[in-house]
């Protein structure tokens, strides 16, 4: 029980690290292009624009929802949540310790790499819920590109496949721990 609460609060500062990361990344991400370019960057929320991510995330909060006319409304709205769904659904299978995972499938890689695919189809979606043929052809171009990045990665994935003989991930990473992918 103490190995199953040490691993959920593991998992929890994990989990908040990941998610209050980026605001200090993108600050810093403009102070520096700022300096780069010879000027302050951020400055006027909070001291030297610490809160400037905080700020950007209350405005886009209160932005005004555009639905094109003559968009297929649900779909139009289904498919940032598809794009979404498809890359926190990849978490499901990765291990975060020794026998902490939320599910442990036998084919863990091949599934990393089918519900990772949802963000293509999602792109596609949004373009064809749009009813323009311009936002059509670009979400086909960046579904394209999206897949045509996903064929080298499953290459890659397969070479490890091959060395470790298996799809699980808890295997891989034992593989790794006994120096097998070395």
């Amino acid at each position: 029980m103490a190995a199953v609460v040490a691993a959920a609060i593991g998992v929890g500062v994990t989990v908040f690290v990941v998610a209050q990361l980026p605001i200090f990344l993108i600050w810093f991400e403009r102070k520096v292009a700022a300096h780069t370019q010879d000027r302050l960057g951020p400055m006027r929320v909070g001291w030297h624009g610490v809160l400037q991510s905080f700020a950007d995330g209350i405005k886009l909060v209160f932005k005004e929802d555009i639905i094109p006319k003559g968009a297929d409304q649900f779909l139009f709205k289904l498919a940032p949540f598809l794009v979404v769904m498809g890359a926190f659904s990849a978490f499901a299978v990765i291990p975060w310790g020794d026998g902490l995972v939320v599910s442990d499938l036998n084919i863990g890689l091949l599934y990393v790499i089918a519900i990772s695919s949802f963000g293509a189809i999602g792109l596609l979606m949004a373009g064809w819920a749009s009813n323009n043929k311009y936002a059509l052809y670009g979400g086909m171009r960046s579904a394209a590109q999206m897949v045509s990045y996903e064929i080298p990665t499953a290459i890659v994935i397969l070479s490890v496949v091959a060395q470790v003989e298996s799809l699980n991930l808890q295997d891989v990473i034992s593989a790794q721990a006994d120096g097998l992918l070395g």
